[in-house]
């Protein structure tokens, strides 16, 4: 690889590449866990790069309601106190992201805003 300047100068031929990686971590902003096996977890959007992950989830008077260390997350709106569902609502997260990079773990902060909401699958019930 060479590079040209504004003049035609041509650098010296350069054999080594380095590109670091796109780290991507993305989270949805809703989800229904009503039992319907459709959007039941909170997960995050298929990912690349991450290592781990710390989030921190907290109901509207600022509970935790749930963490975890674990990138898929995989929350189904129970509190991890009580382990009863939660309530329909809006929760908020933290959520430090620990991404691959060519320097080593490299930290990322979330953070954002979920819909909880468990509408019933089936009317009729």
């Amino acid at each position: 690889m060479t590079a040209v300047d504004s003049f035609a100068n041509e650098s010296v031929i350069v054999t080594k590449i380095c590109v670091d990686n796109c780290p991507i971590y993305e989270l949805p902003n809703v989800f229904t866990p009503n039992g319907d096996n459709i959007n039941d977890l909170f997960i995050p959007l298929p990912y690349k790069f991450v290592k781990d992950i710390d989030i921190k989830i907290y109901d509207r008077w600022g509970l935790l309601m749930f963490e975890t260390t674990d990138p898929g997350i995989f929350w189904n709106g129970t509190s991890k106190d009580t382990k009863l569902p939660c309530s329909d609502g809006v929760y908020y997260y933290v959520c430090t992201v620990n991404e691959i990079r060519l320097e080593g773990i490299v930290p990322r902060t979330l953070k954002g805003f979920i819909q909880l909401i468990k509408q019933n699958p089936n009317p009729n019930n």
